[in-house]
């Protein structure tokens, strides 16, 4: 009998959700004019990039290669520390995993 009202309680469950999301709106009944184009922002940046004096311009491209990130010529990501852990880690996972599977208490004849 336990079965029967775990069986109702997951029916009504799937039922309310079901229905809740049937009775939603979905999100592309606002129309278009919901999504904001890109435009005007684009034109507002480019109208405050030229209202700019060229010195102050030449300054920020002069400064701009200096704010390189120290890492973008380094070496491999797997040949760092943080790329080395991850390696072991990842072997680690997969060695338990093939592990758990062939020490498998669970015999099926499906598998």
């Amino acid at each position: 009998m336990t079965h029967l009202n775990h069986a109702r309680f997951l029916a009504g469950a799937l039922a309310l959700v079901l229905g809740l999301t049937l009775v939603a709106p979905p999100a592309f009944a606002a129309g278009p004019a919901a999504a904001a184009s890109p435009r005007p922002i684009a034109d507002a940046a480019t109208a405050k990039v030229e209202a700019l004096p060229a010195a102050t311009l030449a300054a920020a491209a002069q400064a701009a290669p200096a704010a390189a990130p120290a890492e973008a010529g380094g070496k491999p990501f797997f040949k760092s520390t943080k790329g080395a852990i991850a390696l072991v880690l990842l072997g680690g996972t997969l060695g338990y995993m093939a592990y758990s599977m062939s020490n498998d208490r669970v015999k099926s004849p499906a598998k």
